[in-house]
C-alpha cells in the first residue's frame, strides 16, 4: 500500500521555552537559538536555504540539521509536502498552514505549558487538517521540528501514566536524562492526579505532540495510512491518540525512524509498542554515514542528532517507494555538498 499509494508529507513545527534550559537541547548553536530552529528547518525544506536567518540550523559543534536527509528524500520521491505551524516562536517565511490556537509552549519546570483549553482547540484544528490531507492522499507522513521535544514528550508520557524515563532518546551523544527527569518531575507536581489527556498536555506538554495526534487521527478518519516520521517523541503523540480515541485503527499507523534511533532505543520502543499499541508497526531506514565525505554527517555515527524533521520516516518512504539506500545517500551527500559550496561562496 505504501509503495503504490499516493503520499503526502506534513511537517509540524512548534517551540517550547523548555528548549532554552541550558543543556536540554542541541538543536541550535545556543539555548535561545533553538527557538529559531523550527522556522529555519522548514524554510530550508521549502527554498533550499533559510530566509529568516542566513544559516542552516546546526548543533553548537556544527553538526547539520537532519532536514538535509528529509530534503534529499523528498527530492527523490517528488511528493508534495505542507508545513503546519502549531506554535513556532518564529513564523516561517514560507506558505504554510497556521493553526488558529497556535501557541509557544512555556517552560514546564516553572509553569503550565499552555493556557487551559489550548490543547483541545489545537487537537480539533489539527484533526480537521488531517481529514483534509487524508482525503487528498492515502498515505499521510507526519514529521516534526521542535527543540526540547524529547523532554516534553517524556512529561506527556509520564503524565499519562507510563513509565518512560528509559524510553526517550536525545540529540546529544550523552542523553541528559537526569536533567530531563528533574524538569519533568517539577512539571508533574502541578499535574497531581489528572488523567484527561488535554489537561495533561496543557500542564506538562507542548503544542506539537497534541497537534500531531490530531492530524494523525484526522487522516485515519479519512481512510489514510498515518506514518509518524520520528523517533521516541512519536510515542507521546501515539499515547495522546490512544487516550483520546482508544479505538483508532492501530494497524494503519507506522512509526518510521532512523537506524540511529533504533540502535539507541529500539528495544525500548518495541517494548512500549508491544505493551501499549501492539498493532502499530515500527520501521527504520538503514542509512550509515561512516563513509560520508563530510565530518558533520559522520558525527551522526557517533550518536549526535539521530532524528528530526521527519528524517527517518521520509527516508524510509523513499526506500519503500523503490529508491535504494545508496541512491538516498548520494542525494544526501550531494545536498550537503551544495550547502557547503553555497556557504563558502558567501
Amino acid at each position: 500500500m505504501i509503495k503504490s499509494g499516493k503520499a503526502m508529507a506534513v511537517y509540524v513545527i512548534a517551540s517550547s521555552m523548555t528548549s532554552t534550559i541550558p543543556g536540554i537541547s542541541l538543536a541550535g548553536a545556543a539555548p535561545m537559538a533553538t527557538l529559531f530552529t523550527p522556522a529555519l528547518d522548514v524554510e530550508y525544506l521549502f527554498y533550499g536555504k533559510c530566509v529568516t536567518l542566513d544559516l542552516i540550523p546546526t548543533t553548537p559543534t556544527g553538526i547539520p540539521t537532519p532536514a538535509i536527509i528529509t530534503k534529499a528524500a523528498l527530492h527523490l520521491m517528488k511528493i508534495p509536502f505542507v508545513v503546519v505551524d502549531a506554535g513556532s516562536y518564529v513564523e516561517p517565511k514560507i506558505p504554510h498552514i497556521r493553526l488558529s490556537s497556535r501557541c509557544v509552549g512555556r517552560r514546564i519546570d516553572k509553569e503550565d505549558a499552555l493556557p487551559s483549553g489550548t490543547s483541545r482547540n489545537l487537537f480539533e484544528e489539527a484533526k480537521n487538517v488531517g481529514r483534509i490531507l487524508g482525503s487528498i492522499a492515502n498515505i499521510v507522513l507526519i514529521g516534526e521540528s521542535m527543540p526540547g521535544g524529547t523532554t516534553t514528550a517524556l512529561a506527556i508520557l509520564q503524565g499519562l501514566g507510563y513509565e518512560a524515563y528509559n524510553i526517550v532518546s536525545s540529540a546529544s551523544k550523552v542523553n541528559p536524562i537526569e536533567l530531563k527527569k528533574t524538569i519533568v518531575e517539577k512539571a508533574l507536581k502541578r499535574l497531581k492526579d489528572v488523567k484527561d489527556p488535554f489537561t495533561v498536555n496543557d500542564v506538562v506538554g507542548d503544542s506539537l505532540h497534541i497537534s500531531i495526534a490530531g492530524i494523525a487521527l484526522g487522516a485515519l478518519q479519512a481512510g489514510s495510512i498515518a506514518i509518524l516520521a520520528g523517533g521516541t517523541q512519536m510515542l507521546a503523540a501515539l499515547s495522546l491518540m490512544k487516550a483520546i480515541n482508544p479505538l483508532f485503527p492501530q494497524d494503519k499507523v507506522v512509526i518510521a525512524t532512523t537506524r540511529w534511533i533504533f540502535a539507541d532505543k529500539g528495544k525500548e520502543i518495541t517494548g512500549f509498542l508491544n505493551e501499549v499499541l501492539p498493532n502499530v508497526s515500527l520501521i527504520y531506514v538503514d542509512i550509515n554515514f561512516a563513509d560520508a565525505p563530510f565530518e558533520g554527517l559522520r558525527a551522526y555515527e557517533e550518536g549526535y542528532v539521530k532524528e528530526g524533521v521527519g528524517a527517518g520516516g521520509t527516508a524510509s518512504m523513499a526506500v519503500i517507494k523503490g529508491f535504494g539506500v545508496d541512491d538516498l545517500k548520494k542525494a544526501i551527500f550531494d545536498e550537503y555538498k551544495r550547502l557547503v559550496e553555497v556557504r563558502n561562496n558567501g
